[in-house]
């Protein structure tokens, strides 16, 4: 199907009123490739079709499709490697004894868990792989006296098909080939017939929920840690500097903020300072 420019421009603008996404006219390419199957399959005569069919018909379904198509981007297990050592050899110890100080204080019908949240999770990808990180620490550090159920992890993202991916926690060879070593799957994961499904104990330790980080988000509560890695670039300037004075508000006194490689706060006047931690940068409140 083709995309003209008027046409990419009244699509790109639907979603960006939907979900704050900005897209620039040298992905028009990328737009034609995700949107033409669902054209298709909802029976669109083109892609003028699609967006009239948007505008007009306020079908659910359409519009997830739609969001799908736009939002899902590739991903892998332990995406950039040196964010999960940090995580692990700096940021864990920290959550361990943070954990240990809570059961000292609190009232047990208050809780002591240690809360983290992945922004984006698209397929599941990063929350299952920072599961696997906690095990893995506190397998090496038993005589802490801290447990996986200490931790509670939130994974969010607004496309509905990538949730229930997400939620199903099944992939094929080539997703577990991604980021994953031989041991790390024989480990955490299942294979039946061609599909390597999430052991329980990794699922268990995820919750996932479907957010738009364009709307208030806030009624999530408070966490520890935060991460919203290769998601903000996608956003203009005005719908960033409202995400993170969302995060901001949430954030743990102590608590961290995770972006991704390429994305930084400068220029916005968010009350966010950068600390290093082993080869990662991450965010804590001003």
């Amino acid at each position: 199907m083709e995309l003209s420019v008027e046409v990419f421009k009244d699509l790109t603008s639907y979603v960006y009123n939907l979900c704050g996404l900005e897209i620039k006219e040298e992905k028009l390419y990328l737009i034609r490739q995700r949107l033409a199957p669902v054209a298709k399959s909802f029976g669109c005569a083109d892609l003028r079709d699609l967006h009239t069919k948007l505008k007009q018909d306020n079908n659910p379904k359409l519009r997830d499709e739609v969001l799908s198509a736009i939002t899902t981007n590739e991903t892998s297990f332990f995406r950039d490697v040196h964010p999960f050592e940090s995580f692990n050899d700096h940021i864990m110890p920290e959550l361990t004894e943070l954990v240990l100080q809570r059961k000292a204080k609190s009232h047990p019908r208050k809780g002591s868990k240690v809360r983290i949240w992945c922004a984006a999770s698209s397929y599941g990808q990063e929350p299952y792989s920072i599961a696997m990180q906690i095990h893995e620490y506190l397998n090496a550090n038993k005589g802490k006296r801290v447990v996986p159920e200490d931790f509670s992890i939130l994974a969010t993202d607004i496309s509905p098909y990538a949730l229930s991916k997400a939620i199903a926690g099944e992939y094929s060879e080539l997703e577990i080939s991604r980021g994953l070593s031989e041991e790390r799957r024989k480990k955490y994961f299942l294979k039946e017939n061609d599909i390597w499904v999430t052991h329980e104990k990794i699922q268990t330790m995820v919750e996932f929920r479907i957010i738009n980080l364009t709307g208030p988000f806030t009624m999530l509560g408070g966490f520890d840690v935060i991460f919203c890695r290769n998601i903000l670039i996608y956003f203009d300037k005005e719908t960033k500097v409202k995400i993170l004075k969302q995060f901001h508000q949430m954030l743990a006194g102590d608590g961290l903020l995770a972006l991704g490689a390429t994305e930084n706060l400068y220029g916005l006047g968010v009350d966010f300072k950068s600390e290093r931690n082993g080869k990662s940068v991450f965010y804590t409140r001003s």
